[in-house]
């Protein structure tokens, strides 16, 4: 990705049909570019349900980045919202 351009994100929650997983928030977060019909890159999410969660989703949803802010929010999602 170019250093200085500029792109959207948007979060998809996706349904989970595991009652074991009630409480679990998945999907991912499209990345998009002004230059193609379809998102260009995701990153996937899986984590309890939380405050913390709603407030990072809340802050980044349908908001233009820069290439170092994607960066920051692929470490966020790995360090605290990707469990396995």
């Amino acid at each position: 990705m170019p250093k200085n351009k500029k792109y959207f994100l948007n979060f998809i929650e996706e349904v989970i049909f595991n009652p074991k997983y009630s409480g679990y928030v998945a999907g991912r977060i499209e990345i998009w570019d002004d230059k193609h019909a379809y998102s260009i890159e995701e990153i996937r999410f899986f984590a309890k349900k939380s405050k913390e969660w709603e407030k990072f989703r809340d802050k980044w949803d349908f908001k233009d980045v820069n290439n170092l802010q994607i960066k920051r929010i692929k470490n966020i999602v790995k360090e605290k919202y990707h469990e396995t």
